[in-house]
């Protein structure tokens, strides 16, 4: 028994005369909607200058002078002199070019070039800004985006022969949300014939320079009350410094322990006696010198029993 021979690719060649064949037939059939796919396949698949001109003539006659004029350009470059194709193709060149539509895109003033640029969803250089695009006739997009998400859609529709100029522009950045501001306290509404409120009177200067000089004597006299108290414990270790090392070239660490704290309480008696005096000091300084409350006499009359007369009245 044999095996079933497995089916063997075609080969590209052939697989493009196909699809050409087919073209063809629909071009014969007027049906040139259908054959333009099929050329353009057979061209990718094995690229010929018969294809590339039937699809040229295809797209002409639907009215696609865009795609027409640029595969008849491309086709004149692959045609060698003597070839009968190229009187034709330098015809049909000159009759497409005065319909071709033809796109400028243009930047507005100051605005950033985008960072992404489409064409009906296909990718467009940057340096297509500024130059003219030879377009099919009918709707087309541009698309330009910008960072932060920012995005401009530009429709626009091109006639046979048109110009049209796309200007983009980034749409302005989304505000920042607003941040919420506290209400300000109202003021406790004041209704008629209330009596007013007034804010409490300021102590007088006098007043507040009495009360620092108590408070720095205060002070003061506490600090010398501790140097009084430190002085004594100092005398009283010193006391037992005496009977723990009656020779003090040889004493024991307990009496060392006394020496130091002897020292200590020394120190600081000196120290607080210094503070406390300073402040008594600076007290008494400010109690002498802080301004005199104003005192105030005054005569009027009054009616005392028995009989009218004038009453003295002072105020300290």
């Amino acid at each position: 028994m044999s095996s079933p021979a497995s089916a063997q690719p075609k080969d590209p060649k052939a697989q493009a005369q196909d699809l050409f064949e087919q073209g063809r037939a629909a071009v014969e059939a007027r049906d040139c909607a259908r054959a333009i796919p099929l050329f353009r396949r057979s061209q990718a698949t094995y690229p010929s200058r018969g294809t590339l001109l039937n699809l040229a003539q295809c797209e002409a006659d639907l009215g696609r002078v865009a795609s027409a004029w640029q595969h008849f350009k491309e086709l004149l470059t692959q045609l060698t002199p003597g070839d009968p194709r190229l009187p034709i193709t330098e015809q049909r060149i000159r009759e497409l070019e005065p319909r071709l539509p033809k796109l400028v895109i243009e930047l507005a003033a100051g605005a950033p070039a985008p960072t992404e640029l489409l064409l009906d969803q296909a990718p467009l250089p940057q340096a297509s800004i500024g130059g003219e695009l030879p377009l099919d006739p009918g709707n087309h997009t541009v698309v330009a985006r910008w960072p932060g998400g920012r995005q401009t859609d530009a429709p626009v529709t091109l006639a046979e022969g048109a110009r049209n100029v796309v200007r983009l522009e980034p749409p302005p950045a989304a505000a920042p949300p607003p941040v919420p501001v506290p209400d300000a306290p109202q003021a406790p509404a004041i209704s008629p014939g209330s009596p007013a409120i007034s804010p409490p009177p300021l102590p007088p200067p006098s007043s507040f320079r009495r009360t620092l000089a108590f408070t720095i004597g205060g002070v003061g006299v506490a600090a010398l009350g501790g140097s009084f108290i430190t002085g004594g414990l100092a005398l009283g270790t010193k006391g037992d410094l005496e009977k723990e090392c009656p020779d003090p070239s040889r004493c024991s660490d307990d009496g060392m322990s006394l020496s130091s704290r002897g020292q200590t309480l020394t120190t600081t008696s000196t120290v607080l006696g210094a503070v406390g005096l300073a402040g008594i000091g600076a007290g008494l300084v400010l109690l002498l010198t802080a301004p005199e409350e104003r005192s105030s006499v005054a005569l009027a009359p009054a009616i005392l029993p028995g009989g009218g007369g004038a009453l003295l009245r002072s105020r300290f």
